[in-house]
């Protein structure tokens, strides 16, 4: 599980107050009009949206918290079973669905729109066996 205490640079004991005010900061010092194309940084802007996302809303953070404590109850065992849980595996190439949908899976919030060559949508239909090989692989016929 995510430590978005640890991603927002906080505490548990943090009010509303301090999330909002440290999303903020790193808000601006992560934004993809400031990195201008930085993949790092930009991955990291993500992960900040993330956790505030869970810590921002009162409700979400409640029970992330009791999350928390139950993984602690649980000691080294659960902490496996939640690290195995993570492990989903590799991310399908997400081309068409992008293409398709005209924007990145898991990129919500996103204010801005790439200049030149990447910023132009593909041209044409997209095939529907090309979005299903994108998720699930290409199957041999």
């Amino acid at each position: 599980m995510k430590d978005y205490y640890g991603v927002l640079g906080l505490t548990r004991e943090a009010g509303e107050r301090e999330i909002k005010a440290a999303y903020r900061r790193l808000a601006k010092q992560y934004h993809p009009d400031v990195v201008k194309g930085d993949k790092k940084k930009e991955d990291r802007m993500y992960e900040i949206q993330e956790a505030y996302g869970c810590l921002g809303d009162p409700k979400q953070r409640e029970k992330y918290d009791r999350m928390l404590q139950e993984q602690a109850g649980k000691g080294k065992e659960g902490r496996q079973r939640a690290k195995s849980q993570e492990q989903t595996g590799p991310m399908p190439d997400m081309g068409a669905f992008e293409r398709f949908f005209g924007f990145k899976a898991g990129k919500g919030m996103e204010t801005y729109h790439p200049k030149g060559e990447k910023g132009k949508k593909p041209e044409g239909a997209i095939d529907s066996d090309e979005i299903f090989a994108s998720f699930f692989g290409k199957i041999g016929r």
